[in-house]
């Protein structure tokens, strides 16, 4: 780490998925002393335990917008970052619908390809022909985007970082931020388990972490950490291998492929519970209850897979905001505290947003309308103030991280 510089330009708190994307692209469009301090090593938060899966089925444009230009980053990474390799996967995604959600699926999928992404309505024959594994009996259909996947989520965020630190940027970590500092209605830095570092700007991309740090200087957000979990399956030696990455929207199953015979799963409860802990294991009980909720879906949706053993099981937290959508934005629309930049409530969309999240908030930082190489995009709909004006995201499917 070295030593603690005593003053800076930008602290970015956080270093994970989004934390490094900001700091990375602050420091490749400015010449400002760019500083990411994150309490644990980078990915040694819940970035490290996301489930890595990536798409572009979103309910309104501006998502559907930023998760194209997340893709092109991530496919392009030589040109776009230069450092590393984000690990992208190209397995093809698909979210299956019974007929109380088909319509809704049609117009994200009509959305989608309006603005160019690859995707199609299939039915249920043809959800079938893309992966064999799934009973497709009693489904109306599905949509379908070649080009989903997964990424490296550990690669992606130490690419950045890398790349980040050959543009200037100091990574601290692991240093625990105690508390950002304000005098005058205004940031003046960050007080760390080192010392403080002054700095007239402070992003605050902590995730889960965010209400810690935001709510004991006045920055109150309706953000709420509701734990998910999650489970890595493996198939018997020679048993036909999943292959596309699946949402259903019947039993709330999500299951991707991993490395060899290994599958990630995860069976969305009616409601995720609250936590305070953001890396807390769950209780036997909720990892017997998770086990039910998969043996069930998995029996109706995918019964090859009802034999695969389970290796591990992982928590974590999301910070879910009222509409499942991320805040961006200047702390200053909802609180009396300039310099303060929120990019938080990322809902669960954070790894697939995350690229073009870091140049919008670097573009706000550093007040352009955009990064270079990058295309214009409002975030305005993300600010901070739509809980308060009671303009909220538009979701298809109800409350869910699916948006």
């Amino acid at each position: 780490m070295g030593s603690l510089p005593t003053e800076v330009d930008v602290v970015v708190i956080g270093a994970g998925v989004c934390g490094a994307s900001i700091g990375y692209q602050l420091a490749r469009n400015s010449e400002l002393r760019v500083a990411v301090v994150d309490a644990r090593p980078p990915v040694g938060g819940i970035s490290g335990r996301t489930f890595g899966q990536i798409r572009q089925h979103y309910s309104n444009e501006l998502l559907v917008r930023m998760a194209l230009r997340g893709f092109h980053c991530l496919r392009n990474w030589t040109a776009e970052v230069g450092y590393g390799d984000p690990g992208y996967v190209r397995f093809g995604y698909m979210l299956i619908v019974t007929a109380d959600q088909i319509d809704g699926l049609r117009r994200n999928v009509e959305l989608g390809r309006s603005l160019g992404v690859d995707t199609r309505v299939v039915g249920p024959d043809e959800i079938a022909a893309i992966e064999p594994l799934v009973n497709a009996a009693g489904l109306a259909g599905g949509a379908y985007e070649p080009d989903g996947g997964y990424i490296d989520v550990t690669k992606m965020v130490l690419s950045w970082l890398g790349a980040a630190t050959a543009h200037g940027a100091r990574v601290l970590t692991p240093l625990g931020v105690q508390e950002i500092l304000t005098a005058g209605g205004a940031v003046t830095g960050v007080a760390t388990d080192g010392g403080e570092i002054r700095a007239p700007i402070v992003v605050v991309a902590t995730g889960a972490w965010a209400p810690d740090l935001l709510d004991p200087i006045g920055v109150h957000l309706p953000i709420e950490r509701r734990r998910l979990d999650m489970v890595t399956l493996e198939q018997e030696p020679g048993a036909r291998a999943l292959h596309l990455c699946i949402t259903d929207g019947n039993s709330n199953l999500v299951i991707r492929p991993d490395m060899g015979r290994r599958i990630l799963a995860v069976a969305y409860p009616r409601e995720m519970p609250e936590v305070d802990d953001p890396l807390a294991d769950a209780p036997a009980q909720a990892h017997h209850e998770h086990s039910v909720r998969l043996n069930k879906a998995l029996a109706e949706r995918l019964p090859a897979l009802t034999v695969a053993g389970t290796v591990s099981t992982t928590s974590g937290a999301y910070d879910i905001t009222p509409d499942y959508h991320p805040i961006l934005g200047w702390a200053e629309e909802v609180s009396d505290v300039a310099g303060l930049y929120l990019a938080v409530g990322l809902s669960g969309h954070g790894l697939k947003l995350s690229p073009c999240i870091g140049e919008i908030a670097a573009a706000h930082v550093l007040g352009v309308e955009q990064v270079a190489g990058a295309p214009p995009i409002d975030a305005g709909p993300l600010r901070p103030s739509r809980f308060a004006d009671g303009d909220l995201m538009h979701l298809t499917y109800g409350p869910s991280a699916r948006a």
